[in-house]
């Protein structure tokens, strides 16, 4: 009997032992933890402190960041330059026709409405270079970006977070939880200026890549072409029948009427070239150039706002 109660003895201070060792396994793994993140955060400020940081932060995220996206944004705004000037010089042209009904009247003494004629597409050249316009200047923002946030403002806002979850390792109460929140709000912006952005101008260039390609491209040929096509019309319209004698008036005048006939239909031509190009070319400048990026950094937005402050809030109550 004496063994048998011995055993049940053994067998409890067995039990209790293990459960004590349970309930001081979390709370040494917590302490172990939490030193550990003092130590992290000392070495992240001492790093800021001697501009380690900028160099890590170069050589690591900056530069990866930076050689993914700037061959395409350079090259993406260079062919939005020439596009954007090959518009300009349709709109010139067309300007130039609008304004030349008077001359024309005065040379072959009768009313001929060229401005009439050419409006249609006039409009929708002035709606193109608006658009085109104003993918420009996005696409230079964008190029600009990297000089605009150098790694510096980086190591600022490291350093801002760190300095400011510091005393909350140490003690909690109001203050350090308001501190707690600032660091948050650094680490986020951090986050976003540095990952989230770049991370959509990667994405948006991946995928607008295949549709500048398969559309846009062939569509800026064609607009070269109808500039070439307006301007031999233009010239042609504007100047006198060389083979013809200036006091000649009826045959300068039938000479005018065949330029007429001629100018209409390549206005014709071209206003069915601009009627199929035109939502083409504004549709992808506007898909690529604004509603794209700005979707992509909305998600990547909601995403990294969840992680950072649904998330990690969750993990720190725990």
């Amino acid at each position: 009997m004496a063994e048998k109660n011995e055993a049940v003895l053994a067998a409890e201070n067995e039990k209790k032992l293990e459960k004590n060792q349970k309930n001081n396994f979390p709370k040494w793994d917590s302490e172990k933890k939490n030193l550990l993140v003092k130590i992290l955060i000392v070495v992240g400020l001492v790093l800021c402190i001697f501009g380690i940081m900028d160099k890590i932060f170069e050589h690591t995220v900056f530069n990866f960041f930076k050689n993914l996206t700037m061959p395409y944004l350079e090259k993406t705004y260079e062919e939005s330059k020439k596009m954007f000037l090959t518009l300009s010089l349709l709109k010139g042209t067309t300007d130039i026709i609008e304004g030349s009904t008077v001359n024309v009247s005065m040379i072959v003494g009768m009313e001929i409405e060229i401005g009439d004629i050419v409006q249609p597409i006039y409009d929708m050249i002035n709606i193109l270079w608006k658009v085109s316009l104003a993918s420009v200047i996005i696409l230079k923002l964008e190029t600009i970006y990297y000089e605009i946030f150098k790694v510096k403002l980086a190591t600022i806002l490291t350093f801002i977070s760190l300095i400011t979850i510091f005393p909350y390792t140490i003690y909690k109460n109001k203050v350090t939880k308001i501190f707690k929140k600032i660091s948050k709000y650094s680490f986020f912006i951090l986050l976003y200026i540095y990952i989230v952005l770049p991370s959509a101008i990667f994405i948006n260039s991946t995928i607008s890549r295949y549709f500048e390609k398969e559309y846009k491209e062939p569509a800026i040929v064609e607009l070269n072409q109808d500039l070439g096509r307006l301007n031999k019309v233009k010239d042609e319209m504007l100047s006198l029948d060389q083979s013809k004698s200036i006091f000649n008036i009826p045959g300068q005048i039938d000479s005018a009427k065949g330029k007429i006939d001629n100018f209409t239909k390549e206005i014709n031509t071209i206003s069915k070239d601009l009627v199929e190009d035109a939502p083409v070319i504004i549709g992808i400048l506007l898909l690529t150039s604004i509603v794209l990026p700005l979707l992509i950094a909305i998600l990547l937005y909601v995403i990294t706002k969840s992680v950072i402050f649904e998330k990690l809030s969750g993990v720190g109550k725990k």
